[in-house]
């Protein structure tokens, strides 16, 4: 599978493939309404139904060789706490590579997102899977959802532009550059 991190790892986390049995730990994210206005899901739906289409989707974009989300694994419990990943996106026109995170409610601002974002997008740097993605890595984010642009702005990345989609939704795209990436980390 071309663009999903394997055998990564940081100091809490272990990223692994979505597998359909992770489906009871994640439901909880679909509990809190908050999560439906960032991710423009349908509000009309029920926690169960927008878990079924989540993985529905993650499990597609694994087959279409588009990246996806990984299960994050805390390493000294052995649950599941989040979601993080490099994703294909066609964004405001044109593809680009996504460093994607979502944590689940009970595990948000311990720095789990920002951890595993970090790697992700290191991964993909050094991987150079930026290298078909004019050599930028980006996080697209609901201009409403501030704890998700901190996680940006600590991964690293700079506000590039803000566009509308999905009818009048505003989105952020952070990024940061191949060049970028090399001078901070000192190459």
């Amino acid at each position: 599978m071309k663009y999903i991190p394997v055998n990564l790892e940081t100091d809490r986390l272990r990223f692994r493939l979505i597998a359909k049995s992770d489906f009871e730990a994640w439901l909880p994210f679909f509990s809190p309404d908050l999560n439906r206005h960032f991710l423009f899901l349908d509000a009309d739906k029920t926690a169960l139904e927008l878990c079924e289409f989540w993985f529905e989707k993650c499990l597609l974009r694994y087959k279409e060789n588009r990246g996806g989300l990984n299960a994050l694994i805390d390493k000294t419990t052995g649950k599941m706490i989040g979601q993080c990943g490099i994703l294909v996106q066609h964004i405001d026109g044109e593809p680009r590579l996504e460093v994607g995170y979502s944590i689940l409610p009970g595990h948000r601002n311990k720095g789990y997102a920002t951890e595993a974002a970090v790697a992700a997008k290191n991964y993909a740097f050094e991987h150079k899977m930026d290298l078909d993605f004019n050599h930028t890595v980006v996080s697209m984010l609901h201009i409403d959802n501030h704890g998700s642009e901190k996680v940006a702005t600590a991964n690293g990345m700079t506000l590039e532009k803000t566009f509308t989609d999905f009818g009048d939704n505003r989105f952020h795209i952070y990024s940061q550059s191949r060049d970028e990436w090399l001078k901070k980390n000192g190459n």
